[in-house]
């Protein structure tokens, strides 16, 4: 089944014996003979099949071909180009799936060879563990009906100090989605990874931690993992225990993001942008404590948090430093001066955004309760009284 929701036949060549023997599903036969018909071939008959030179040349073997790609088809004009895509972002999935088999762990048995193309394929390890940098914390158990869950943290260095191959490696497999939470292992295998299970959130201080977790297939029922081992859900009698351990491993990730930099404006207003004084170095990033954006997290799914979290991100690396800059200086700006038509602004924003607050179930009264400290209201306090009293009974 897993091969038909890919292609529309699919045949399987085995050799056992000095037997070769080989049967096929295919979906258009079934459909002409309205029945679930196996075709069986000789030896003879599949002589032609690609991969039937591999099997002359082994004692036993198998060989699976796919034909008739339907569905790629119908998604793409350009059927090699997006069949070569599928290869390589099957290729990287597989060397992460896999990796602790690939790279011979320790407490895998059994080592395994991958190859596509006849070019062997290396693990792609998540918690880059070959970095002197990595940080791996105590490693802890959970027994459940005398079955042993291991857990294991770790803090993953900055980018800093990450090597050029690692860093490109990640570049190169962005669409992976390595990040922090969870990496849950049943029997060795990874089945889900990036994801803290709605135990905390996701956030830019915790971004270098990542928790493994390793499960026999024995608890596969309680952890509800699906048929494919692609999914899993959180058992409600270990969430407490993870919970702390997973605290646990923020705090140490926060306290490399702390080490990193400094903020320069230390004040009680609550600020958009945070300045970050790394070294030598200024960093400008969004504020993740506005509470403007946890209303809005608090009515998100962890996916829809997880895609606004890399929006975030994205619109912190491309901020235009060098056009602001010249900007300012060409015009002679004078950003402190205010004006009736700034404070019109400043109003339409923030009832706009108490309107929005509302739509969404929202905190309003906390919100307007923090207009006074928040930018840029802060500097109008005459909006924040207008607001007050139109809005504090909602």
């Amino acid at each position: 089944m897993a091969s038909l929701s890919q292609c529309r036949r699919v045949t399987v060549i085995s050799k056992k014996n000095s037997q070769i023997y080989a049967a096929a599903w295919d979906l258009d036969y079934i459909t002409s003979t309205q029945n679930w018909s196996l075709q069986l071939y000789s030896e003879n008959e599949v002589e032609q099949y690609p991969g039937i030179e591999y099997l002359h040349h082994v004692n036993s073997g198998t060989v699976v071909v796919w034909q008739h790609f339907d569905r790629l088809k119908k998604e793409s004009d350009n059927f090699s180009r997006a069949f070569n895509d599928r290869i390589v972002l099957t290729k990287k999935h597989v060397s992460l799936v896999f990796h602790r088999y690939l790279n011979g762990d320790i407490g895998v048995r059994n080592y395994i060879k991958i190859y596509f193309n006849g070019d062997e394929i290396h693990g792609i390890d998540p918690f880059l563990t070959d970095n002197p940098a990595t940080q791996p914390l105590s490693e802890q158990q959970i027994r459940i009906d005398n079955e042993i869950i291991t857990v294991k943290p770790y803090v993953l260095p900055l980018v800093s100090k990450l090597t050029a191959k690692e860093r490109k490696a990640r570049a190169e497999n962005s669409e992976l989605r390595l990040k922090q939470g969870f990496y849950i292992y049943r029997n060795k295998r990874l089945i889900v990874w990036g994801t803290w299970f709605r135990l905390i959130k996701q956030n830019e201080l915790g971004k270098l931690a990542m928790v493994r977790v390793d499960i026999p297939n024995t608890l596969d029922s309680i952890w509800e993992i699906d048929i494919r081992k692609s999914k899993a859900n959180l058992p409600y009698m270990i969430k407490k225990n993870l919970a702390n351990i997973v605290l646990r491993s923020v705090e140490k990730s926060e306290k490399v993001y702390r080490y990193r930099g400094r903020k320069v404006k230390d004040d009680n207003i609550i600020h958009t942008w945070d300045v970050i004084q790394n070294r030598e170095k200024y960093e400008y990033k969004i504020n993740r404590n506005m509470p403007i954006l946890k209303n809005l997290e608090e009515s998100m799914d962890e996916d829809q948090i997880n895609l606004l979290e890399s929006y975030l991100n994205l619109v912190e690396e491309t901020f235009p430093f060098g056009d602001v800059y010249c900007r300012v200086a060409q015009n002679e700006m004078n950003l402190e001066k205010r004006n009736n038509n700034d404070e019109e602004e400043a109003f339409q924003l923030a009832e706009n955004t108490v309107q929005q607050l509302m739509k969404i179930h929202g905190n309003v009264k906390e919100f307007i309760e923090s207009m006074k400290i928040m930018e840029p209201f802060s500097n109008y306090p005459d909006v924040v009284t207008r607001i007050k009293e139109e809005y504090g009974n909602e």
